[in-house]
């Protein structure tokens, strides 16, 4: 019986070998994404199952992210998680009627890394904001004495 404490590695999975198992293909997630600087391993699932011209894709993931606070600076960690299924057509372009569709080259093969980390990054706040309790810049005003050490570069460059 197999060791079912690793998790397989995410690799790439050619079409092809993926339209000839029955069940489709299932994945423990339980390692680093590439081009996600995380502070735990992503932990998940995912299942894709080849349906004659479309995969369908289902999972869920999750890690934790230092992120930078956009008002004061400060760095606080996050909770990525994402639970999607999606639906990718199989198949060459058709026309070009100018509608974005994401297609999979039918001699191509399925990333199961790719698809986690671009699930994970839809959910990454446009503005990374640390909370309530943020203490906002170091000061707020306007006046030329008080000025945000943030802008002290720029400040230094006038004469």
């Amino acid at each position: 019986m197999p060791d079912q404490s690793e998790p397989d590695p995410l690799r790439p999975l050619p079409l092809q070998e993926l339209q000839h198992l029955d069940g489709g293909r299932h994945w423990q997630i339980g390692q680093p994404i590439g081009g996600l600087a995380t502070l735990t391993p992503v932990r998940g699932e995912l299942h894709a199952t080849h349906r004659g011209n479309v995969l369908e894709v289902e999972g869920h993931a999750e890690a934790i992210m230092t992120l930078c606070c956009d008002r004061c600076l400060q760095h606080f960690n996050m909770t990525l998680s994402a639970a999607s299924t999606e639906l990718v057509l199989i198949g060459a372009a058709e026309s070009d009627d100018g509608q974005l569709v994401e297609r999979l080259d039918p001699r191509g093969s399925f990333d199961p890394e790719h698809w986690i980390f671009e699930q994970l990054s839809l959910q990454l706040p446009i503005v990374n904001h640390c909370g309530s309790h943020c203490p906002g810049p170091a000061t707020w005003s306007s006046a030329s004495s008080g000025i945000d050490p943030r802008w002290q570069a720029l400040q230094n460059l006038t004469p």
